[in-house]
């Protein structure tokens, strides 16, 4: 299924290492954001987490969302 989700990603040195659908909105990224944020800590430079409204390809992987691609 396509759908507009947030999605946070982890960009290391400018490209995406990591993502992860948040379809219940803005405030849920940005909650996981500041976990993650805090989790990794200061010491690892190039690494920043981001959230973005993205058009994706969404599957259901036994119960939980996964991003198979990224359109926009």
């Amino acid at each position: 299924m396509i759908e507009m989700v947030f999605v946070m990603m982890m960009i290391q040195n400018g490209s995406v290492i990591e993502y992860v659908p948040f379809p219940n909105g803005m405030s849920d990224c940005l909650s996981q954001k500041r976990i993650v944020s805090r989790s990794i800590g200061e010491e690892q430079e190039g690494i920043r987490i981001e959230c973005k409204n993205l058009k994706v390809e969404l599957e259901n992987d036994m119960g939980r969302l996964r991003i198979v691609k990224i359109i926009d």
